[in-house]
């Protein structure tokens, strides 16, 4: 029986020998089993892997491609292209021909501190994440009967986030140099209202209530395809300024459009992604500001409310967060002086003159 009880530790462990169909033989120990039940369904799945036949060995490159066929045709187009960029980038290339059943903790411990060297704390992870994800697939498929990478268990280290934003002072020399109306209505829009590039680009003149100066986002544009928001809560109602609503108004006044063309682009079509890259480049350069991504308009808009002691509910809001955590999780470096600004509030609440009546 390779089922035993530790005595010492008071858990059972297996410790055997495996044979499989090609005559190849491999010792197994594995400790820290708190039950006799857990310790023997590890011995059989260990048993039902060496009675599989080694032409079912197949290669991880295989397997992580046949991951993406099934993760295809479930998931949106913007999460699979995110995805496959991991996998395709990342994974298949470092552990390029192997076979899936030998992959190793050792392999992913490997894996980790290449992709440490090569990539962000957070980048790493999400690869570590990616590969675990793979391997719990392939388990569901019976190639494997156990994840070696959540068994090691992802990276642990953290590291400060790094966050690019413009200050309102950074974006006005910006947007002093944007000299064409669509434009200029765009990149407002992205800094005062706090939108993701896809959500704006895939927005009608129906969604924009000129009444209640609000934009209502409820899809987003994603290789030239328009689909649902990232998620429930990325479908959002924003209230915009005057100042954006009426250069809103005074595009809508120049190109006379229906209501369901796009508001930024030409008819029924959107201005491509690329496009948007190319005229922000332009600007860039004739304004001098330090280069962010169109992504980090969002970041700006949170650090302008942050930075005029605008409520952190009202940012996650905007920027269109699961919740509020969420917005904290990346944006509680920009709250720095919080509690020095509480305890000057408690000195000016408790002057020293009341402390004198309290001692009398």
């Amino acid at each position: 029986m390779p089922v035993y009880k530790d005595e010492k530790r008071g858990t059972w462990y297996v410790s055997t020998y495996v044979e499989y169909k090609d005559g190849t033989k491999k010792r197994v120990m594995k400790r820290g089993f708190k039950t006799k039940r857990e310790a023997k369904e590890f011995e059989n799945d260990l048993v039902f892997q060496s009675t599989m036949d080694t032409s079912d060995n197949y290669n991880f490159d295989d397997v992580a491609k046949e991951y993406l066929e099934w993760y295809k045709s479930r998931r949106k187009e913007s999460s699979y292209r995110k995805v496959e960029s991991l996998i395709n980038v990342r994974l298949i290339p470092y552990f390029r021909k192997k076979k899936i059943k030998e992959i190793t903790r050792r392999d992913v411990v490997k894996m980790q501190n290449k992709m440490l060297d090569k990539y962000s704390v957070s980048g790493a992870k999400r690869t570590h994440t990616m590969l675990s994800t793979i391997l719990n697939y392939a388990i569901t498929m019976e190639y494997i009967s156990n994840n070696v990478a959540r068994e090691v268990g992802n990276i642990q280290s953290t590291q400060p986030k790094n966050i690019n934003y413009w200050t309102l002072s950074e974006f006005k020399t910006f947007i002093s140099h944007v000299d064409n109306t669509m434009y200029k209505s765009f990149f407002m829009c992205l800094f005062f209202g706090g939108f993701r590039k896809g959500e704006l680009l895939a927005i009608n003149w129906k969604d924009i209530n000129f009444k209640n100066n609000t934009i209502d986002i409820n899809k987003t544009a994603t290789r030239n395809k328009i689909t649902t928001p990232k998620n429930e809560s990325s479908i959002r109602v924003v209230k915009m300024p005057n100042h954006t609503i009426n250069l809103l108004r005074q595009l809508k006044l120049k190109v006379k459009p229906k209501e369901d063309y796009f508001v930024f682009g030409e008819y029924y079509r959107h201005i491509h992604e690329t496009t948007v890259d190319r005229w922000y480049d332009k600007y860039i350069k004739s304004s001098g500001v330090q280069r962010i991504r169109i992504h980090d308009f969002r970041h700006s808009h949170a650090s302008y409310l942050i930075n005029n002691k605008h409520d952190i509910q009202i940012v996650s809001k905007r920027l269109g967060h699961t919740d509020v955590s969420t917005t904290l999780d990346i944006y509680s470096h920009l709250y720095p002086n919080k509690e020095e600004d509480a305890v000057e509030q408690m000195e000016k609440d408790f002057t020293t003159a009341d402390l004198v009546k309290l001692i009398n």
